[in-house]
């Protein structure tokens, strides 16, 4: 494979793998705006299978995110491993000196996928519980 060909991919792994972390972003901030505005009057059956399908669907798109950024990664470090056969590549980051670096990579976004999922369901139970005991206003006083 030639340098361009590397670079090329490297880009499109790139942008694949933010594709990717942009759904699961918005899955995540859906669950946020949801939690916010639903928890306290969802039944808790009603809570149970939000949270199931929530779990679902963020296990599957954090696993499409932790593939793209771990096939991300591993070819960053593939192209820091080759690079030296070939300065064409030396603008590229990973032919870099913090090129070897990347293969830290998956670690770094499981900690975050699980952070990220972690915090969105203590969100939740927090909103809940804070919110359980406020009467519905239907709106300002005349």
């Amino acid at each position: 494979m030639s340098d361009f060909e590397l670079a090329l991919l490297f880009s499109e792994y790139l942008n694949t793998a933010n594709f990717i972390f942009s759904n699961f972003m918005a899955l995540v901030f859906a669950m946020l705006t949801a939690s916010f505005f639903l928890a306290h009057r969802m039944e808790r059956w009603v809570a149970a299978l939000f949270l199931v399908l929530y779990t679902i669907g963020a296990v599957l798109t954090g696993s499409g995110v932790l593939f793209a950024f771990s096939d991300f990664a591993a070819l960053g470090v593939h192209i820091h491993e080759t690079a030296s056969q070939s300065a064409d590549l030396a603008w590229l980051g990973p032919a870099g000196p913090g090129g070897a670096g990347m293969g830290a990579m998956p670690v770094m976004i499981s900690i975050l996928l699980a952070v990220s999922y972690i915090g969105s369901l203590g969100f939740f139970f927090v909103v809940r519980a804070k919110r359980i005991d406020r009467p519905e206003t239907a709106g300002p006083a005349p």
